[in-house]
């Protein structure tokens, strides 16, 4: 039996191309979840089963580490709290 390694993540628009030029370039299938303008963010579902390299999630989770790093150094802790760009749960 195969398990389900689907993902979604919360995107900040900034960073919505070079997630897709990672998933793209590996051949990973993925679905645009949903658009929310006010906040800038687009929900991208990601089915990790269709690749066998660990490379395209380790580079995904960790552009997003750092521009949240990025954004709490200009944004501070009080005001990037408020903001909704968690990770939402995975889905097993």
């Amino acid at each position: 039996m195969r398990t389900i390694n689907v993902k979604t993540y919360k995107v900040p628009q900034d960073l919505i191309s070079d997630i897709l030029r990672i998933l793209f370039a590996n051949n990973v299938k993925h679905k645009i979840k949903s658009v929310q303008p006010i906040d800038n963010i687009i929900s991208v579902e990601v089915d990790y089963n269709s690749t066998k390299k660990a490379e395209p999630r380790r580079n995904i989770e960790t552009i997003l580490e750092d521009y949240r790093e990025y954004m709490k150094d200009v944004l501070g802790d009080a005001i990037l709290n408020q903001l909704d760009w968690s990770e939402e749960e995975d889905e097993d």
